[in-house]
């Protein structure tokens, strides 16, 4: 497995062009920390608009709750998502 950790738009370019390989699975990870509607939105751009094989998303537990009110997604709230991350990672 290839985790590509996306923050920002301009991080991967091309995104068609990238060949899939059965021998790899290409998860690309929306990461990055903030509120959950700035994250949905970042998913939604970034790996929703441009797929390449399957989707990941990351939580930070320090980061994601700051400043308050923010909060750390719920698992509904991510399983949420369109396309479901297939990887959800915590940090």
């Amino acid at each position: 497995m290839l985790t590509v950790h996306r923050f920002t738009q301009g991080m991967i370019t091309n995104y068609k062009n990238i060949k899939t390989d059965p021998r790899v699975q290409i998860v690309m990870h929306m990461d990055g920390w903030g509120d959950p509607t700035l994250k949905k939105d970042s998913y939604k751009a970034y790996i929703q608009k441009e797929p390449v094989q399957y989707t990941g998303f990351k939580l930070f537990y320090e980061y994601d709750n700051r400043p308050a009110p923010h909060h750390i997604m719920t698992p509904t709230e991510v399983l949420a998502l369109t396309p479901k991350p297939m990887y959800i990672q915590y940090q």
